[in-house]
């Protein structure tokens, strides 16, 4: 199958949710203010669809849900770690959360929709069942790495402001 062939196969959705990923991407590039109830968002969002997945999926067996699981750990890990280093200012009255203008985001989105439709196009045309099998734990490890980084970032500006409202009280 040509890159055309599958480019011109590919659902117009895939398409515009492409181009709003994007967009959330460059957007993450410039320094901004946010509630943290909005931050919270994402993971929730990444951590659904990949549950969702393995729900759904009839090959997702215990493999593909352990490496969504440590995937989620090792992201989490990352997404503290990361969130750690940078610098951002948390306003513990109003919830809202300042963050630096960071390329992460971008790279993760654009990573993670590289990957899925890499894993998309290789579930629809292989048809090998061990393969089948081997995409399907591939999948659920993206899906958890990039949950638990957003997860991991999110907890870090929810403890710090946490850590702030309990030292004023």
């Amino acid at each position: 199958m040509t890159p055309i062939a599958i480019i011109q196969g590919t659902p117009t959705w895939v398409w515009v949710l492409l181009a709003f990923l994007l967009y959330r991407g460059i957007k993450a590039t410039q320094a901004s203010t946010t509630p943290l109830s909005k931050l919270a968002i994402i993971p929730l969002v990444f951590a659904g669809m990949g549950i969702s997945h393995l729900i759904s999926s009839p090959l997702a067996g215990w493999a593909a849900v352990a490496a969504w699981i440590l995937a989620l750990g090792v992201g989490f890990m990352g997404g503290v770690f990361n969130a750690s280093r940078n610098r951002f200012i948390v306003d513990p009255i109003a919830r809202t959360v300042m963050l630096p203008g960071s390329m992460l985001p971008l790279l993760l989105i654009a990573a993670t929709f590289i990957a899925k439709f890499w894993l998309g196009f290789e579930l629809a045309t292989v048809t090998d069942l061990s393969s089948l099998a081997t995409y399907v734990v591939i999948d659920a490890a993206v899906s958890g790495v990039v949950a638990g980084m957003f997860a991991g970032r999110f907890f870090t500006y929810w403890k710090t402001m946490h850590a702030l409202r309990a030292s004023w009280a």
